[in-house]
Order: C-alpha cells, then sequence, then structure tokens
C-alpha cells in the first residue's frame, strides 16, 4: 500500500468528499495498486490549494486501452476520511 498526495479540482471535490464522485481517471505515473491511498487535495482555477483536503482508498483499477487513453488508469475509490 502506498499513500499518493495528489492535487483535484473544486469542481470534482466535493462530490468525491460526500460519496457522489466514485472514480477518478489518471495517468499512471505512479504505479497505482488496488488499497493505495490517495490524499487529495483541492485547488482553486489558479491551481492553489484551498486548505480542503480528503483521503480515499482506491478498490479497484481500470486498466484497458479499449476504453481509455494509452497509459490512463480509472481507480474506483471510497472515502476514508
Amino acid at each position: 500500500m502506498t499513500t499518493h498526495e495528489l492535487k483535484i479540482k473544486s469542481e470534482y471535490f466535493m462530490d468525491v468528499a460526500q460519496c457522489q464522485k466514485k472514480a477518478e481517471i489518471r495517468y499512471n505515473d505512479r504505479n497505482y495498486k488496488v488499497g493505495d491511498i490517495l490524499n487529495l487535495y483541492e485547488i482553486d482555477k489558479s491551481g492553489n490549494r484551498t486548505g480542503r483536503q480528503c483521503s480515499v482508498i482506491v478498490s479497484h483499477i481500470l486498466d484497458d486501452a479499449e476504453y481509455l487513453r494509452d497509459g490512463y488508469v480509472m481507480l474506483s475509490i471510497d472515502v476514508i476520511y
């Protein structure tokens, strides 16, 4: 299990934090694995952190070139705090 520090745009942050958004499409430059923790830090339109953060756990990874661009994965996530 690895913990990743990632930014997330404000327009998506609340949906993740309120358990309405259950997946993230990310470039797989970090070799994500099921069980990894993603600490998601909200950023504003200027790219600055707002101070809000939530943590999620990766429950499933879709890595399929038929559905995703090369190098990208869809991470199914569950909020943990």
